[in-house]
């Protein structure tokens, strides 16, 4: 049984030397991956349509101040969504109202978190837009982490949003 396994290592080894080099020149292999190859492609168009999943990221600098910006790694269907911006809200009551500043449009979202805390969570939905965004209709559910402070007192907190969901009819 040992032989056996010497022999498997061995082979295991020398693919991994055939794969890395394997030399005692001191040699480095770099690997360029084109920015194409490791993102949503910026150049997809599609109009949103029903069915489409929604992921939209944002950073929170100041939670009491209802701003922030839309992360690159947003989308609606496989077409970016909003890059380069921001994001602007307040709250009545229990209800927040976020509206996504595009360069192509608007898209306003409500929710109201369910717990007053450093994570909360929450349905949302769309309520408007302007631009693409217009008529469309959907929601899911979001989380909100934030690193100090208490946002349900209006403390000074930073933090990320995440929204997921669906485009409904």
């Amino acid at each position: 049984m040992a032989k056996w396994m010497f022999t498997a290592l061995a082979i295991a080894s020398s693919g991994l030397m055939a794969c890395g080099g394997g030399g005692d020149d001191g040699d480095v292999r770099t690997v360029t991956v084109s920015a194409a190859a490791t993102s949503v492609q910026e150049t997809s168009s599609s109009p949103p349509r029903s069915g489409d999943a929604i992921l939209i990221e944002t950073r929170v600098p100041d939670a009491k101040l209802h701003a922030g910006e839309v992360l690159g790694v947003s989308v609606i269907g496989e077409s970016p969504f909003c890059r380069g911006g921001t994001t602007t809200g307040g709250s009545e009551g229990p209800t927040i109202t976020t509206t996504f500043h595009c360069p192509d449009g608007t898209l306003t979202v409500q929710y109201a978190p369910i717990q007053p805390s450093l994570v909360q969570g929450a349905a949302w939905e769309i309520v408007s837009g302007t631009g693409p965004y217009e008529d469309l209709h959907g929601g899911g559910s979001m989380v909100a982490t934030f690193e100090e402070g208490d946002p349900s007192t209006g403390g000074p907190s930073k933090g990320r949003e995440i929204f997921t969901g669906t485009l409904d009819e």
